[in-house]
């Protein structure tokens, strides 16, 4: 019922008490009936419009509606009817309690003892009508309560709609980038393994056949001259197999190496600490040289170590974004948080780093909503 119609009916109310004196005793109106009248406007107003939501005051305040209408009615006359209607709709539209029946049931007393002088037809059309009144203003609060909660209740899914799909979002990122480091890690793991192995068992059998060939040189030149030949042959199948193995191991591995780093940090970390920490990355990714490698890499470890130590944190999400101009990494924790950040000599340290480098720190962070930190980096040339 909080709307325009329904403000204008009070006004209207309000209006209509006015007249009512106005009209049938005007010689009655002196200052104080003045007074009476603008507390009574003044109550009904700060009721619906401060105490609305604290039923005490609303409580107290449609009592003193009573007081008010029945000391006008008898005293200055009018309708009777105007001055108990706000203050009983009130009590069923303002109170949620069982005590608007008894406010309800007050306000009607007091009205009939106010109206005994009034023909009984006249009193019994008055309260239908407030009962009515008062059972239309129940049942329209309750439609509203219903709406309200259903609004809640649909802004609540929402909500959960949003953070569900965020958090897919970011699951099916993390999943990507895990798998993209992954392939690269079992690829120049087969590379190296095969590079072992292979490799120095055919540097073996040259070796061995260099042997053989000095050996055979005594004992035939038919001997020497196989064992040369298949010395050769040996060596252009090593490097057949050294060029398919250069083959093999990724260009991009290079662009990873800073990655992979940072990736073996954070599982010896979340192994020491139990801390959940997820790394993503953009797509896009172009190759650090071994300074801003080294400096991103201990702006990392300076975070996590920071998130253990003070924030108490048990969530860690690290995203690097590889963009034409810039490499920007946010770094986010659930921590405890701190309003005012005084930068610590891990903080100074790795600005300066990143300053060095012509990037840029920045941190922010409440009480309550943890830590966040980003860095801004140029890309440099290897």
């Amino acid at each position: 019922m909080d709307n325009k119609i329904f403000l204008i009916s009070r006004y209207l109310t309000t209006f209509i008490i006015i007249l009512g004196i106005t009209f049938t005793e005007i010689d009655k109106l002196n200052f104080f009936a003045i007074i009476l009248i603008l507390l009574f406007i003044i109550n009904t107003q700060l009721r619906y419009f401060l105490f609305r939501d604290l039923s005490v005051p609303v409580f107290i305040s449609i009592i003193f509606d009573f007081i008010f209408g029945y000391i006008l009615y008898k005293n200055y006359g009018g309708l009777l009817l105007p001055y108990f209607i706000i203050g009983i709709i009130d009590s069923f539209f303002l109170i949620e309690n069982f005590s608007k029946y008894i406010l309800g049931s007050l306000g009607l007393l007091i009205f009939l003892y106010a109206g005994n002088e009034l023909p009984l037809y006249e009193l019994l059309s008055y309260i239908t009508t407030i009962i009515t009144l008062g059972l239309i203003s129940s049942i329209i609060k309750k439609e509203q309560n219903r709406t309200l909660k259903a609004e809640e209740l649909y802004h609540r899914l929402r909500k959960s709609e949003d953070e569900l799909i965020k958090s897919n979002q970011e699951l099916e990122a993390y999943a990507d980038s895990i798998k993209e480091l992954s392939i690269l890690k079992e690829r120049n793991r087969i590379s190296r393994e095969i590079h072992d192995s292979v490799g120095h068992s055919l540097s073996t059998i040259i070796i061995q056949l260099g042997a053989i060939e000095k050996i055979a040189h005594d004992n035939g030149e038919a001997a020497s001259l196989m064992a040369s030949n298949l010395r050769d042959f040996t060596k252009n199948g090593l490097e057949e197999i050294r060029k398919a193995l250069r083959e093999l191991k990724p260009k991009e591995f290079k662009e990873y190496e800073t990655l992979l780093a940072i990736e073996g940090l954070i599982k010896d970390f979340s192994k020491l600490t139990g801390i959940d920490v997820k790394l993503g990355f953009s797509k896009n990714k172009w190759q650090l040289n071994e300074e801003t490698s080294l400096v991103l890499y201990r702006v990392v470890q300076e975070f996590l170590s920071n998130s253990a130590r003070h924030g108490k944190a048990t969530k860690i999400s690290i995203f690097m974004h590889f963009s034409i101009n810039d490499l920007i990494v946010t770094m986010q924790d659930n921590g405890i948080g701190i309003n005012e950040i005084t930068p610590g000599l891990g903080l100074t340290s790795i600005s300066e780093r990143v300053g060095e480098l012509g990037g840029n720190l920045s941190y922010e962070s409440k009480e309550g909503k943890g830590f966040l930190l980003r860095v801004v980096l140029k890309p440099v040339k290897s």
